[in-house]
């Protein structure tokens, strides 16, 4: 008998590490991972909805979903059951609705979810997508911007063709200097606008007018008629592409008011939830190849502008209010790593976290994003070297990030993937000291020699 039970024994603990043998992460692995994009916490901090992204080995593409996890983690489910591309999730102000963009159908169109029915309803019919989604205080109207298509210039009339006839493509005809852009190829002629719909349906109403680009998130004002946004409305905007300002827009008379003056890029406004001041992000352009984008808050009409993160020797990717609109979260990248931190209106930081991340996979570059609850619960895309984005929980009085979703478990816990060291090493040219890191392929072994490929 005691022969029996070692042999049981044996064999149970031979089948377990077989069964945890892991294989090296191949080229085709890569259609299987997903990461988690633009995490939307609620306004009670109870749920958080992102996009799922993943890749469809069939047509070579990525494709991305709406899922909700709860901050209890009981929950983690997909929002709708729409089988198209979603994005841009946005909470309603009381946490009943959630708006968002889906390509149901054909093009993407804005819809929103409300939570306690699951029913889903599309609110637009578009000629082009929707993005920058910003509910108004009431939650009675949804704002976002959308590309207005234009005819291109005409140089000749062109005779028509005989019927049936297989003529060459017409020549493409542009008068911009940018017509042109990295990864989208040819722009087609138009302008980004500023549209208003109610929440419960209706018509969109355009409120910007002019052959200028208002593009950028969008926030309102308390009083739900005022939006505040930034946009390049110089004359000479072609050529002085970053000098752009912060304005706001009455939605009602659409009359505008310009808060910002100076050269450079001024953009992100963010109205303060107690409605008194306004953050918003940019730089005093002295036309050179890196510039530290700087955080400051000024009064709503524009007036007592006050440099806050002038401490900070950071950019600063993006800036949420506190609940009680004595400081902002902000999101920096310092030595190599992309950090949350809080920063009061007095220029105190406090870090919160330093794992913010995982949102780019093709090259190594920063990214993540975050939001803010009402109860200054924060959400997160939390990565680590190995492993792509996932959602995470964190705040001011959190002792370390609670990890929500997992999305990758099921696949790299069974691969061996790479060792990953942080190396630093003096400039030959001025003795600076210089950061790195170095990535070992698989089953490295000191003794033997790799080819090396640097990315600089």
């Amino acid at each position: 008998m005691k022969y029996f039970i070692s042999l049981l024994l044996i064999l149970f603990i031979s089948y377990q590490s077989a069964a945890q043998v892991k294989t090296n992460f191949t080229s085709l692995d890569v259609f299987e991972l997903e990461y988690a994009q633009d995490p939307q916490i609620s306004p009670k901090g109870d749920y958080v909805v992102y996009r799922r992204r993943g890749f469809d080995i069939m047509e070579d593409k990525s494709i991305g979903s709406l899922w909700v996890v709860s901050t209890d983690g009981r929950v983690h489910q997909k929002l709708t059951s729409n089988d198209t591309n979603e994005s841009s999730a946005r909470w309603s102000p009381s946490g009943d609705r959630i708006a968002f963009v889906s390509s149901k159908g054909e093009g993407n169109e804005l819809y929103v979810y409300w939570v306690d029915s699951g029913i889903v309803a599309r609110l637009t019919q578009l000629e082009n997508s929707p993005s920058n989604l910003a509910w108004s205080p009431d939650g009675s109207r949804i704002a976002f911007t959308m590309k207005v298509n234009e005819k291109p210039p005409v140089l000749a009339k062109m005779p028509s063709k005989p019927e049936g006839a297989k003529w060459a493509k017409e020549p493409r005809i542009t008068d911009r200097l940018k017509h042109e852009a990295d990864g989208a190829g040819y722009l087609k002629p138009g302008f980004s606008h500023i549209f208003v719909i109610p929440s419960e349906g209706g018509s969109p109403r355009q409120i910007t007018s002019g052959n200028y680009n208002h593009g950028g998130s969008l926030s309102w004002g308390p009083n739900n008629r005022k939006i505040y946004f930034s946009a390049n409305r110089n004359p000479n905007w072609e050529y002085e592409f970053r000098n752009s300002e912060v304005y706001s827009i009455d939605t009602n008379t659409m009359l505008y008011e310009t808060l910002t003056d100076r050269s450079g890029p001024d953009f992100a406004p963010k109205v303060s939830p107690d409605g008194a001041h306004i953050a918003f992000l940019g730089y005093e352009d002295k036309v050179q190849a890196y510039q530290t984008r700087k955080l400051q808050v000024m009064d709503r009409n524009g007036n007592g502008k006050k440099l806050i993160s002038g401490n900070l020797d950071r950019s600063i990717s993006n800036a949420e209010w506190a609940a009680d609109s004595k400081g902002l979260f902000i999101q920096y990248n310092d030595l190599g790593k992309t950090k949350i931190g809080h920063l009061s209106l007095n220029g105190k930081l406090t870090e919160l976290v330093d794992n913010v991340g995982g949102t780019t996979l093709g090259r190594p570059y920063a990214s993540g994003s975050f939001s803010v609850s009402n109860s200054d619960r924060i959400a997160y895309t939390i990565s680590f070297p190995d492993r792509p984005a996932d959602v995470a929980l964190t705040g001011k009085a959190s002792s370390g990030p609670k990890i929500l979703t997992g999305l990758n478990e099921d696949l790299l816990a069974f691969k061996e993937m790479a060792a990953v060291d942080e190396i630093w090493y003096k400039s030959s040219v001025d003795g600076r000291d210089l950061q790195g890191w170095i990535v070992y392929p698989p089953d490295f072994e000191k003794r033997e020699k790799y080819p090396l490929i640097v990315e600089n």
